[in-house]
């Protein structure tokens, strides 16, 4: 399998590739554009930010039941354990308190939430490499994976296989490669969600995918007669 096959076997489908079980499945970004827009608007959101801030306890409750399914959703790209994601979804919803000061209304609600959760996931994924944690799949079974059609495959065991062959690489690369080639965003959107530059999405792209090359070729001399 070539790094292109192993990116674009989930391409178009993502969501399903990667989308926690039951109710708390993940938007694809089509999904998620129809949801904005039944969404409440920025208005509401602003207006229950403000009620937050005047002491309404029950306010953020309402920003949390509105959204807590995105959340979800964004977090099992970084954590498929059941509960290390709730308690990343948990660490979201308390960061955005936290900071809720500081939102300014010049983005969506949605959006400001959803960059929190994106690098509140890449924290995760830094302290998970600092400490060891990542226990990542042989390189030389990377190099046997099956060469089936996004189609064919079960949308979870696909997610699953996915996961682990990305946790080879570094925080920064699994996550622009996450957000660029699983759940599709554009270099725009990567760089909203990241705050990098869009120079620098490309060029983290770029490299990623170079690393990842490097990995697969690694893995098949290793497997190699």
């Amino acid at each position: 399998m070539t790094v292109t096959q192993a990116l674009n076997l989930w391409d178009g489908w993502p969501a399903r590739a990667v989308a926690p079980p039951g109710p708390l499945a993940a938007l694809s970004s089509a999904d998620g554009r129809r949801a904005a827009k039944e969404s409440p608007s920025a208005r509401e959101d602003a207006a229950t930010v403000r009620e937050c801030l005047h002491g309404n306890k029950d306010a953020y409750r309402q920003l949390v039941e509105r959204y807590q399914a995105r959340v979800s959703a964004i977090m099992w790209r970084f954590s498929r354990d059941p509960e290390l994601h709730r308690d990343l979804v948990q660490e979201v919803f308390v960061s955005a308190y936290e900071s809720l000061a500081r939102f300014r209304g010049q983005a969506p609600f949605e959006h400001w939430l959803a960059r929190i959760a994106t690098n509140t996931g890449h924290g995760y994924w830094r302290r998970q490499r600092r400490a060891g944690a990542i226990s990542t799949v042989p390189l030389e079974e990377c190099a046997e994976m099956p060469e089936e059609k996004a189609e064919t495959m079960d949308p979870q065991e696909a997610g699953a296989l996915l996961h682990r062959l990305l946790e080879h690489l570094s925080p920064r690369d699994r996550l622009v490669l996450t957000l660029r080639y699983v759940e599709a965003h554009s270099v725009s959107e990567t760089a909203e969600l990241t705050g990098w530059s869009e120079t620098m999405v490309k060029v983290q792209a770029w490299r990623a995918r170079r690393k990842l090359e490097a990995l697969f070729k690694r893995a098949r001399q290793e497997v190699a007669p």
